[in-house]
Parts: structure tokens; C-alpha cells; sequence
């Protein structure tokens, strides 16, 4: 999932945690959450994980980070190691 932090009727970090409450709720593996945001000092980045978001890319978003994050995402996914959404 790539997720806006500032929507107009709820914001990424509530729509995370509602993700991740029903993922935990029904038993579910984990989805990718990338957060998409202008909003990237050390601070709110950690409330981003403290929602469930395994990572960020800041905007304006620069390709090779985005890209680097979601074949991170996909790794996982395919069983290739590393950790959920692991981009330095």
C-alpha cells in the first residue's frame, strides 16, 4: 500500500493502524505499508512505524527510493529475506 500521511477524511497514520487492527484481528500476514509524505523529520517518520507503516518515501519522491522500497516489499513478499519494506 502506498499511503498518503494527509488525506481529506482520514489520515494515513489512522488508516494504518485500522489496517493493521484487522490484519492482527483475522489472522492476516502483513501488508506493505509505504508511507508517501512531505512530512519527513525523524520525529513523525516514528510515528509512522508506531502506526504499522514499514517505510517511507519522502515527496517530492524521487524514483530510484521509490522503486528501492517497493522491491523491498516485494522481496519479502516472495520469501526473498530481509525485513518487511527493509530500505536504508
Amino acid at each position: 500500500i502506498l499511503m498518503d500521511v494527509q488525506m481529506p477524511r482520514m489520515d494515513g497514520i489512522t488508516a494504518a493502524r485500522l489496517i493493521r487492527g484487522r490484519e492482527v484481528a483475522e489472522g492476516r500476514p502483513l501488508t506493505p505499508i509505504v508511507a508517501l509524505t512531505a512530512n519527513a523529520m525523524d520525529h513523525q517518520v516514528a510515528d509512522y512505524e508506531r502506526a504499522g507503516m514499514c517505510s517511507h518515501v519522502a515527496k517530492p519522491i524521487e524514483a530510484a527510493r521509490l522503486f528501492a522500497t517497493l522491491q523491498a516489499a516485494l522481496d519479502h513478499r516472495e520469501g526473498q529475506g530481509g525485513e518487511l519494506c527493509a530500505v536504508g
